[in-house]
């Protein structure tokens, strides 16, 4: 009888496995057709494999009337999107950089849904990385680095101080990290599993170190992250003092607040108050406290945010009885 109920156990684990995965391939069919109706029409160019660690970009048009290009840069602007442009002969061509492989069907829904139905698919060459690594190897000097698809690079030193370091960077190739007035990074490996990489100071160009690192987790994707995490620069503001500084925010959770030199800066995190993503926190202190700002207008050209204090009879946050206003453009569109 034991064994004749372990049988009739077995039989049924494996039609409910076979049910389960009969299930799962419908479902999976579904989304995949549901996916294909709400794309546009005529792609050129391969939708990639969502495993791959490449980043893409899709070109929503070229036109030959400035008119007709900033009413496509207006359009995908008003779903969230982040457009940019970029001459090509006789035509401005309007695209979206910088997506990750499984990323790629859901902004073709969304430019779908911006009233494009015609779509160009192209591996994103440019030679820029968005990443944040963060340095395991013992007795490092550094503790981490981190770079945004600006081209703008923050590296921090090991120890009580940490020394931060910031400026712009350029990759000549793919595995190499050319980091203005700090040194070059070369890579061996970069994938899910972490760095691997070569430091050599411009201080001792005959020295090379080698880190490896794992990469922080980054704050799940979306159209308006994609917007707000950039190097941003202000133009006005309450505090005037600050006019001219710069801003970056990054997809690692990173809020860093420097003048343009890097000299004088102040390094904290962030994260967004709540699912709706009209605001963000941020702390300077692991969130022992933290402050809390208004996204009032937020679009590829400009930010602008309402940092309005909180008293100590709100738990946590910090007591800076602020009422700042600030306005702040792209760094590349200030320069």
């Amino acid at each position: 009888m034991l064994t004749s109920g372990r049988l009739i156990g077995n039989r049924l684990k494996g039609g409910e496995m076979r049910r389960v995965f009969l299930i799962t391939q419908l479902l999976l069919v579904s989304f995949f057709c549901f996916a294909q109706q709400n794309i546009p029409a005529k792609i050129t160019g391969r939708i990639p494999d969502a495993g791959s660690a490449k980043s893409y970009q899709i070109q929503v048009g070229a036109y030959k009337l400035g008119s007709n290009a900033e009413n496509a840069l207006l359009q995908l602007q008003k779903n969230a999107l982040n457009p940019v442009t970029e001459r090509y002969l006789d035509y401005t061509r309007v695209m979206i950089k910088g997506i990750p492989a499984n990323q790629v069907v859901n902004f073709l829904v969304i430019i779908r849904q911006a009233g494009f139905n015609e779509a160009i698919i192209r591996e994103d060459t440019r030679p820029t990385i968005s990443e944040k690594w963060e340095i395991n190897s013992p007795g490092s000097a550094y503790a981490s680095f981190e770079f945004n698809h600006d081209s703008n690079y923050i590296a921090v030193e090991a120890g009580e101080e940490n020394p931060i370091h910031f400026g712009e960077y350029s990759m000549p190739q793919s595995d190499t990290i050319n980091l203005d007035n700090l040194g070059t990074v070369t890579i061996t490996s970069n994938d899910s599993s972490g760095v691997n990489f070569s430091f050599t100071s411009i201080d001792e160009p005959e020295k090379s170190v080698n880190y490896n690192a794992s990469k922080a987790e980054a704050i799940s994707r979306s159209p308006k992250l994609d917007l707000l995490c950039r190097t941003w620069k202000v133009i006005n503001c309450t505090e005037t003092e600050n006019i001219g500084y710069l801003l970056l925010i990054s997809n690692a959770g990173t809020y860093f607040f420097t003048e343009p030199g890097g000299y004088s800066h102040s390094m904290s995190k962030w994260r967004w108050h709540d699912e709706v993503m009209e605001s963000f926190e941020y702390s300077h202190d692991n969130w022992g406290h933290y402050g809390r700002a208004e996204i009032l207008d937020l679009t590829v050209n400009s930010l602008k945010i309402h940092d309005p204090g909180f008293s100590n009879l709100t738990p946590g946050y910090s007591v800076g009885y602020l009422d700042n206003y600030w306005e702040l453009i792209p760094a590349d569109k200030g320069d």
